[in-house]
């Protein structure tokens, strides 16, 4: 995938060439060659994180860093909106406060046009440690983190979109796997009926952009684009009324009373706490579905990759990594700290130790250490699954521009109401139209 920080497009292939490593001017890796672990004792990072499952590495097993390397770490950890909201905040007065900071792939266009993270193309060429194996890293999660030819974070995540559901619930009431959004529906409308102690459907429906994924991986099933190939919002088309009238219909009728503002912490632990039959979020969440020490349904998950109408598969497309400041004063400790978190090692130990199966990591995910862990904790189908689901991936929904946290908040505010039952969701689509509208305007994408 090759941004453009310019325009803010990107191609929509997500098998695109490995990295090409280029000299990125004004890093301090050109002036620093590599140096040894031992040359960075004493030194102290801060490191602003995201919340999710994906960071449970660093914190269970920072103590071994900070141990080879001698160097201190303080972890910041906040949902998605504040952490970015940190950042952008320690970025914009120059304190240089954060020397690492987690870089979801949605914002990439933003951080870089605003000068936010340090290109690492001259680290991986000058500054490069044992503990990094580029190679292991799937190209297009590497892909996701590039724009023209640089590449500024490293991957510790790469998901696809994938439908969960109760199979021993499904059994139970006869129901067949879904595999359409029309068999969805159908299931709700059942098991609301003859399962009233269960809630159908769970699924984000927070007013902000990290719901944006699941509105649009859902339209993308009917064809539906959120903006056309010059920047034209799309919001009110056919296609888009037609799939957020199913998804909003499966929220409000089916999902929890507070189905409006459901973040995606909340929003799965209604499945996993047993209360919901069935959710549609990343493929990530399949690791922690299944693990009885966070999830009473363990055991009795299904999983199917459902099409819309148009016969496109539903889409949750995200990958995230951690970036170095531009403003950090210890850019190759930091740098160093990127290594660790991807290595052969820490991944390996994410499998065995804490039990999550979809590390981006190709060496791990092809070790016979992956296949037995699978076989062992009934995990076959999921695993499957889930090398399924990011070979379907696309990005050609997905709106990159530099604008994204506004026009995901735009987009996902209407959606909210429209499920909270404020408004319809033909004047949400309408609303977000003309609010789309003036936000490309005013960013000079249209005339």
């Amino acid at each position: 995938m090759a941004f453009s920080a310019r325009g803010g497009r990107v191609s929509t292939s997500l098998l695109a060439a490995a990295l090409v490593a280029s000299a990125c001017g004004g890093s301090d890796a050109e002036q620093a060659p590599a140096a040894g672990r031992e040359s960075f004792e004493g030194t102290e990072l801060r490191v602003l994180l995201k919340e999710g499952y994906e960071i449970e590495a660093i914190q269970e097993f920072l103590p071994e860093f900070e141990e080879a390397t001698g160097i201190e770490v303080e972890l910041e950890v906040y949902d998605e909106p504040t952490a970015r909201q940190k950042l952008v905040l320690d970025a914009t007065s120059g304190t240089g406060t954060y020397d690492v900071t987690s870089l979801s792939f949605w914002n990439v266009p933003e951080f870089v046009k605003a000068g936010w993270v340090e290109p690492l193309d001259a680290y991986i060429e000058d500054a490069k440690d044992e503990w990094l194996t580029i190679e292991d890293i799937p190209p297009s999660a590497l892909d996701s983190m590039t724009v023209d030819d640089k590449l500024y974070a490293l991957p510790h995540t790469i998901l696809g979109g994938m439908f969960f559901y109760r199979a021993d619930v499904f059994e139970e009431l006869g129901l067949q796997p879904p595999q359409t959004t029309d068999e969805i529906l159908a299931a709700a409308e059942v098991i609301a009926e003859k399962r009233p102690d269960l809630i159908p459907f769970t699924g984000r429906g927070a007013p902000t952009f990290a719901s944006l994924g699941t509105e649009l991986g859902w339209a993308h099933g009917y064809g539906a684009l959120l903006f056309d190939e010059d920047g034209t919002p799309q919001a009110d088309s056919p296609e888009m009324t037609e799939a957020m009238t199913d998804f909003v219909t499966l929220m409000r009728d089916y999902g929890p009373e507070d189905a409006a503002s459901l973040t995606f912490t909340e929003a799965s632990e209604r499945f996993s706490s047993g209360q919901a039959a069935m959710t549609f979020d990343t493929s990530g969440f399949g690791t922690i579905f299944e693990d009885p020490g966070q999830s009473k349904v363990a055991g009795n998950v299904g999983y199917t990759l459902p099409t819309g109408p148009a016969g496109n598969h539903l889409q949750w497309l995200y990958n995230e990594g951690l970036a170095v400041t531009s403003g950090s004063e210890n850019k190759n400790a930091a740098w160093l700290f990127l290594q660790w978190r991807v290595s052969r090692d820490t991944t390996m130990k994410e499998l065995t130790e804490l039990g999550r199966t979809d590390v981006p990591n190709l060496h791990v995910l092809a070790s016979p250490e992956y296949a037995q862990y699978a076989e062992e904790n009934g995990l076959v189908d999921f695993t499957e699954k889930l090398q399924e689901t990011w070979k379907n991936s696309t990005a050609e929904h997905w709106p990159f521009y530099p604008e994204f946290a506004k026009i995901g908040d735009t987009f996902s505010a209407q959606i909210s109401s429209a499920i909270a039952d404020s408004m319809s969701v033909e004047e949400s689509l309408e609303t977000a139209q003309t609010e789309l509208t003036s936000i490309m305007e005013s960013a000079g994408y249209l005339d």
